[in-house]
């Protein structure tokens, strides 16, 4: 399957988004303690995007063959773009953990972490597409 229409994108962001919402309000969070509901939710969103850039396709992009595992977009832009966002996420949060007790450090660090590789993960990939669009 290969989500290549903007409507396509749109809706696979905010059903999965939802999904995640409701799973985690309605079932994980009643089955586990608030610890362990941060932590899964996290693997789920971090799941969420992988299947995401794994399926969506650009314009003139292959929808044949996989996606290299390090190809987040189609364009070099987007994932600057999408990293940058993320980067921005990351220090804010990695300020809040910074600026927090001790014992309330844990959600804020979480979000630092994940919001930080995923940012890494979208940069990387622009990074070698912007080198692959370079002449010579």
């Amino acid at each position: 399957m290969r989500i290549t229409t903007i409507a396509g994108k749109i809706s696979y962001i905010v059903g999965v988004f939802a999904l995640i919402l409701a799973l985690n309000v309605f079932l994980i969070a009643r089955l586990v303690n608030p610890t362990l509901d941060l932590v899964i939710v996290a693997l789920l969103n971090i799941a969420y995007v992988l299947v995401g850039v794994r399926t969506f396709r650009g314009a003139g992009e292959n929808r044949v063959d996989p996606r290299p595992w390090w190809r987040a977009t189609a364009r070099p832009a987007a994932g600057y773009w999408i990293g940058g966002a993320l980067g921005v996420g990351a220090f804010i949060s990695c300020v809040g953990a910074l600026a927090s007790k001790p014992e309330d450090a844990f959600v804020p660090s979480v979000a630092c972490l994940t919001y930080g590789a995923l940012a890494l993960f979208y940069l990387h990939s622009s990074v070698r597409l912007h080198g692959m669009d370079a002449p010579g």
